[in-house]
């Protein structure tokens, strides 16, 4: 389903369980729950205090590495990318995952039995305070547990061609938000993957 037509029906479905709700006398002072799917900038504020980091060095560390990438991996993207690149625009949010970032990550081994973590694709996360509620399905995430998710603590969101299809930063931010808060950890890193990929802290 196209992700425009997908994100309208999601709205039109809230709007009408808010009307029910109403019809059957339930109170509207309920716990307000937001939707990663649906979640929006202006949403995050209400809830959070977030401040932008304007440090243009932030990615340095990842960036500036020396790292020796083996002649065959660059063989395979630029395979994968020459295959690609004249019907990459035109991909489904489903072909964009599958054609172009599953091979990608098909190339990592996460799953380490030694370690206990594994990635997870569609895992289903919640963080509930008394104030609101977040909850959804998350894309892609590396996490402690073999059969469960039990500490999700990397994520890939929302494979967008770009950011006309749904802005993908404020769903992949409630993620990252509700893991640190679910962890009790203070820091956590992810990517936000519009097109190619863009990284984000």
């Amino acid at each position: 389903m196209n992700s425009e037509i997908e994100l309208k029906l999601l709205k039109e479905i809230e709007e009408l369980k808010r009307k029910m709700s109403l019809l059957e006398g339930q109170s509207e002072t309920q716990i307000p729950t937001y939707q990663y799917s649906k979640i929006r900038d202006n949403d995050l504020k209400k809830l959070f205090d977030i401040e932008k980091n304007l440090d243009e060095r932030i990615f340095d560390e990842w960036l500036n590495n020396q790292i020796e990438i083996d002649n065959s991996i660059e063989m395979f993207l630029k395979d994968l990318i020459e295959y690609n690149k004249s019907l990459i625009e035109t991909y489904s949010e489903e072909d964009l995952k599958v054609k172009f970032i599953v091979p990608i990550l098909n190339k990592i081994r996460f799953q380490s039995y030694e370690k206990k973590i594994r990635d997870f694709y569609e895992l289903p996360m919640t963080y509930k305070t008394s104030q609101f509620i977040l909850n959804g399905t998350v894309d892609f995430v590396v996490s402690e547990g073999l059969v469960e998710s039990k500490k999700p603590y990397f994520f890939i969101q929302e494979f967008k061609r770009n950011e006309d299809y749904g802005n993908p930063r404020p769903q992949l931010l409630a993620e990252l938000i509700s893991a640190v808060e679910l962890n009790d950890w203070r820091f956590i890193k992810g990517i936000l993957s519009v097109a190619i990929g863009i990284l984000l802290s």
